[in-house]
């Protein structure tokens, strides 16, 4: 099957996964709107937080409110669509594996990791991307300043970028389960760094704001992207951003092809 073909054949089959989770999530209407209002109260919250700290600062760590307040819309924006499409898929393969029900994927006529990642879209996630781009909306009308449209491209390819290094590092962690037991611990770690995401890297020292930034660079999913549409970015962090991706992405499919190489010959 040539690459255009195979493409529309994953196309049509994720369209069919997203019409499957709606018809699924509308059975279940009540889990539907608690998520959404869990995200709405977290996103009050949070917001009374920010608003607290400016009333006793002008800035934090150099970042306006108007700065801050489009870092936290663009965190919830990047995170919303990362929870509906596939960091819940992904936390479940280890448990897969265990249970022995990654064979089922296995039989599937896709890629596995495309399936085991994709296989179903989270609705009720969706509060948290609407939050974000209506927060986007009232900073932009209340006075922050307008990006650019050379900014907002390279907000787009860096969002681009971000999200790609964020799901190689989730199937590199996710992968280990064809070597570990357990992975609990190293889940728990993991999303301690991810707590980062919507906070201005610079408030952290210097040490912690190396490794998240070049070591598990979570800086580039929302803080550079934040950066660019501020028109804070520096010119060095785009290339970096891209090629940060497209290693990490070759890492990932390396771990996952030997955990696969793992489970075969395990279940031979």
């Amino acid at each position: 099957m040539s690459f255009l073909a195979n493409s529309k054949h994953l196309a049509r089959t994720w369209l069919a996964f997203i019409r499957i989770s709606f018809i699924r999530e509308m059975e279940f209407r009540t889990n539907f709107w608690m998520g959404i209002t869990r995200e709405l109260l977290w996103f009050a919250i949070f917001l009374f937080i920010i608003e607290i700290i400016f009333r006793n600062t002008q800035s934090l760590a150099g970042w306006s409110k108007s700065e801050v307040l489009i870092m936290l819309a663009l965190a919830r924006c990047v995170e919303g669509t990362m929870n509906m499409v596939f960091i819940r898929n992904i936390g479940e393969i280890p448990q897969l594996i265990q249970d022995g029900m990654f064979d089922y994927i296995l039989t599937k006529p896709i890629p596995a990791q495309w399936h085991a990642a994709f296989k179903r879209f989270m609705f009720y996630n969706a509060g948290m991307f609407a939050t974000g781009v209506a927060l986007l909306g009232y900073t932009f009308a209340t006075g922050a300043p307008a990006p650019s449209l050379p900014h907002l491209l390279l907000t787009l390819l860096l969002l681009g970028a971000g999200i790609t290094i964020f799901y190689s590092l989730l199937i590199i962690v996710a992968s280990l389960g064809f070597f570990l037991e357990r992975l609990e611990a190293i889940w728990a770690f993991f999303y301690l760094f991810s707590e980062t995401l919507p906070y201005p890297l610079d408030i952290f020292p210097r040490g912690p704001r190396i490794a998240i930034t070049y070591f598990i660079p979570l800086a580039f999913v929302v803080f550079v992207p934040a950066q660019a549409l501020t028109s804070r970015l520096v010119w060095w962090q785009v290339p970096v951003a891209t090629v940060l991706a497209a290693i990490f992405l070759l890492l990932a499919n390396l771990a996952w092809r030997a955990g696969l190489r793992r489970y075969s010959s395990a279940s031979s």
